[in-house]
C-alpha cells in the first residue's frame, strides 16, 4: 500500500509538472486562449471551418510584418498554427518563423520552436535542412537545457542528413562522463535514430567497447536509455557486440537481486520491469555463447526468472511480471544447449500452468508462447498440455479460441492427429463464423500432413474432407475440394471408396454446393468402378437433382461428369442426357453453352461416341506437388515468435541468431 501510495503521488506530480511546463509556454496568451475556446465552442463543422480559416488569414497577414512582431507575438501564432494543425487542417505557410525559433537565442522561444518543428515537420522536409547548423550548436553548447531540447529534437524528426551532420557530435555527449544522465539518455535515444537512418555511423571495432563500458553506469534511467541504442544496433547486426553480453547479464543480475534501485524505478515492488524486458530482448539477438561464462550468466538470469515468477492478483503487477518472464522464455528457445533442455521444459511447464488460467489475458499469452516454442526438440513436453487446450476451443473469448487451434494446429503429428482431428471436426458444428473458414482450412492441412504416418492415412484423409466439405462448404474454398480431387487421383485404392462415398450423400440429399462439386468429380472420373452397385443412369439422375439447383461454377463440373457418365452408359441414358446438353446450348452463361454444346456432339452425334471415347478417359495422375492449402495458413505470434523459429530452423547444434525484428 505505501508503495502504491508513492507511485500515485509520482504520478500526480508529474501531472502537475506536466500542466505547469504548458502553462509557462503559453502564459498570458491570451489571444491563443480565446481562439482555442471559440473552436470548442464552434457549434457545427463549418462554423469550426469559418474560424480556422479566419485565423489563417489574420495569422499570414501578420507574418508579412516581421519587423514589427515581437517574440511574444510570433510564439503565439506558431502556437496557434500547431493547434490548428492538430485540428487536421492543412497548414501550409509559417514553416520559417517556426526555423526562426529554434535559432533564437531564449529557452522560450527555442522551447516553442522545437516543439512545434516536431509536429509540424517530418524527417524529409526541406525546411529541415535549415536548422541542422542550430541543432547541432545546441547539442554542442555548454546549455544542459539547450542540450536536452536538440536532443530530443533529433530523437524524434532526425533523418539522414541529419545523421551525416550530427553522429559524431551526439556520440561525444553520450561518451562524456561529465554530462548529467538525463543528456546521456537523450543522446542514446537520439543516436539510436540516427543510426537507423544510416548504419554506417558506428562501427562495432571502436563504438562495441564504448557501449559496453556505457552498460556500467549507474543511473536506470541512462541505463534504459543505452539498452535502447544496444537493442536497435544488435537487431540490425549483432556482430562485434558480443562484449555487452555479461555487461546485460550484469544489469539483469542487479535487477534481480533490487540492489542500489531508487524508489523512482519500482514498479509494485518490481525493479524497472520495463529495463529488464529491453535486456532479455536485446540478449535475443546474438547467437548463443560460445564463451561458457556468457552462456552460464544467461542461463542464471533466465532460470532465476522461471523460478521467481508467479500469479497475483493485482493486475498490474501480474502483467509487469509476465511481460518479463515471457521474454525470458523467448531467449530460453533462442539460446542452443545442446542435450541439456532442462530450461526449455521448465519454460514449457512454466506456460502450461497459464493455460487454465481464469484471466484471459495470462491465459492467451500462455497458448501463444506454447506455440511459438513448437519445434522437433520441445513437441513431446509441448503434447502432454493437449488435454487443457482442447476445453479452450469453447472459451467464450474468440482470441483465445483462436490461439488453441494454432497450438493444436503446431503440436499435431502422427500421434495424436486422429483425436485432434476428430475433436476439430466435432468443434466445427458449433465454432462461431469467424472462426470457421480457417478451422476448416487447418483440419484439412492436418488431415493430409498425418496421412502418410498413420494406419489407413489415406482412407482417413478422404472421410476427414468429405465430412468437413460436408459440414462447412461455406467456408471451403475450390483449393481444398481440388485437392481432395488430386489425391484421391493419385491413390487408385481410394477411387471406388471416394464415388461410394460421395454417391451415399447424394442418395441422402441436399448436399452442399461444394459437396457436390467434389461428388460430381469422383462420380465422373470413378463412378465406373462401382459396377453394379450404381449404374450410370441412377448417377446421372442424382447429378441432375444437384444441377437444377447449383450455381455456374457447380453446373460446369456437374457437366463434365454427366458427359463421362454418358460415353459409359446404355443407349436410353445417353440420348437423355444429350436432351439436358442440347436444353443448355443456349444458355446465357458462354461456358455452359461451350460445354453443353462440345458434350453433345461427343455424345449424341452418330458414331462420335465410339470415335471420341479416347478423350474421356479418366484423368491421369496429377504432378506431385505441395499442397496450396499450406500457402493458405497465416501464422499468429509476429515478432514473439522469432526465437521459436530459430530453434525449428536450427539443424543440429548449429547456433545462428535470430532474423531481425523492429526493436522495442
Amino acid at each position: 500500500a505505501p508503495v502504491v501510495a508513492r507511485c500515485e503521488l509520482g504520478r500526480a506530480r508529474f501531472r502537475r509538472i506536466r500542466r505547469s511546463r504548458h502553462a509557462m509556454a503559453t502564459v498570458g496568451m491570451r489571444g491563443l486562449n480565446i481562439f482555442i475556446q471559440d473552436v470548442r465552442n464552434a457549434a457545427n463543422k463549418e462554423v469550426e471551418q469559418e474560424r480556422v480559416d479566419k485565423e489563417l488569414a489574420n495569422i499570414r497577414k501578420k507574418f508579412k510584418k516581421v519587423k514589427d512582431m515581437t517574440p511574444y507575438d510570433r510564439k503565439k501564432y506558431v502556437w496557434k498554427l500547431l493547434y490548428i494543425y492538430m485540428l487536421g487542417y492543412e497548414v501550409e505557410f509559417g514553416h520559417m518563423h517556426v526555423v526562426g525559433l529554434i535559432s533564437a537565442p531564449k529557452y522560450s522561444e527555442k522551447q516553442v520552436g522545437y516543439t512545434v518543428a516536431s509536429v509540424l515537420l517530418n524527417e524529409t522536409h526541406e525546411f529541415l535542412r535549415l536548422v541542422i547548423n542550430s541543432v547541432r550548436e545546441d547539442i554542442i553548447s555548454r546549455s544542459e537545457i539547450f542540450q536536452c531540447l536538440g536532443l530530443s529534437f533529433v530523437a524524434n524528426v532526425g533523418g539522414r542528413e541529419f545523421a551525416d551532420a550530427l553522429a559524431a557530435d551526439v556520440q561525444r555527449v553520450l561518451l562524456n562522463s561529465g554530462a548529467r544522465p538525463i543528456v546521456r539518455k537523450k543522446a542514446a535515444l537520439a543516436l539510436l535514430r540516427l543510426f537507423r537512418r544510416n548504419k554506417e555511423i558506428l562501427v562495432p571495432e571502436t563504438f562495441s567497447r564504448q557501449l559496453a563500458d556505457l552498460l556500467d553506469e549507474r543511473d536506470l534511467g541512462m541505463l534504459s536509455g543505452v539498452m535502447s541504442l544496444l537493442t536497435g544496433i544488435v537487431a540490425h547486426d549483432s556482430t562485434g557486440y558480443e562484449v555487452c553480453i555479461p555487461k546485460v547479464c550484469a544489469v539483469m543480475t542487479r535487477l534481480a537481486r533490487n540492489k542500489d534501485i531508487p524508489a523512482d524505478y519500482q514498479y509494485y515492488l518490481l525493479p524497472s520491469p520495463w529495463l529488464q524486458v529491453k535486456c532479455l530482448r536485446a540478449l535475443q539477438y546474438f547467437p548463443t555463447p560460445e564463451d561458457p561464462e556468457y552462456l552460464q550468466a544467461e542461463v542464471e538470469v533466465i532460470s532465476g526468472i522461471l523460478q521467481g515468477t508467479d500469479t497475483v492478483r493485482n493486475v498490474n503487477k501480474n502483467n509487469a511480471l509476465h511481460s518479463v518472464l515471457f521474454e525470458a522464455v523467448s531467449l530460453a528457445a533462442q539460446l542452443d544447449l545442446g542435450e541439456d533442455r532442462g530450461l526449455i521444459e521448465r519454460s514449457i511447464s512454466v506456460l502450461g500452468t497459464f493455460i487454465t488460467k481464469s484471466e484471459p489475458n495470462i491465459a492467451y499469452l500462455g497458448l501463444n508462447h506454447l506455440t511459438n516454442l513448437v519445434a522437433p526438440d520441445t513437441l513431446e513436453a509441448i503434447k502432454s498440455y493437449i488435454p487443457e487446450v482442447i476445453p479452450r476451443l469453447h472459451d467464450v473469448d474468440i482470441s483465445i479460441r483462436k490461439r488453441a487451434l494454432d497450438l493444436l494446429f503446431a503440436a499435431c503429428d502422427g500421434t495424436n492427429a486422429r483425436d485432434i482431428v476428430g475433436h476439430l471436426l466435432r468443434y466445427l458444428t458449433t465454432a462461431d463464423f469467424a472462426i470457421r473458414e480457417e478451422l476448416a482450412l487447418k483440419t484439412a492441412i492436418l488431415a493430409e500432413r498425418n496421412a502418410g504416418t498413420i494406419p489407413n492415412g489415406k482412407q482417413w484423409f478422404l472421410e476427414t474432407c468429405l465430412t468437413l466439405i460436408d459440414k462447412a462448404g461455406d467456408f471451403v474454398s475450390d483449393k481444398m475440394w481440388h485437392r481432395v480431387a488430386q489425391v484421391v487421383t493419385n491413390a487408385p485404392e481410394l477411387h471406388a471408396r471416394a464415388a461410394r462415398a460421395t454417391l451415399d450423400r447424394l442418395r441422402m440429399g441436399s448436399p452442399h454446393f461444394m459437396f457436390a462439386r467434389v461428388a460430381a468429380y469422383c462420380l465422373g472420373e470413378f463412378g465406373h468402378a462401382l459396377g453394379g452397385e450404381a449404374p450410370p443412369a441412377e448417377t446421372a439422375s442424382l447429378l441432375l437433382e444437384e444441377f437444377k439447383a447449383a450455381d455456374v461454377d457447380t453446373r460446369r463440373v456437374i457437366l463434365s461428369a454427366l458427359a463421362k457418365i454418358a460415353m459409359r452408359a446404355d443407349e436410353e441414358t445417353r440420348k437423355k442426357l444429350g436432351e439436358v446438353f442440347r436444353a443448355h446450348a443456349v444458355s446465357e452463361q458462354v461456358e455452359i453453352q461451350q460445354r453443353a454444346v462440345e458434350y453433345f456432339v461427343m455424345t449424341n452425334v452418330a458414331g462420335n461416341a465410339q470415335r471420341l471415347q479416347s478423350v474421356m478417359q479418366p484423368m491421369p495422375n496429377f504432378p506431385e506437388r505441395a499442397s496450396a492449402l499450406e500457402g493458405e495458413v497465416v501464422t499468429a505470434g509476429g515478432g514473439a515468435a522469432d526465437a521459436a523459429a530459430v530453434r525449428k530452423a536450427r539443424p543440429g547444434a548449429v547456433r545462428v541468431p535470430p532474423p531481425p525484428r523492429g526493436a522495442a
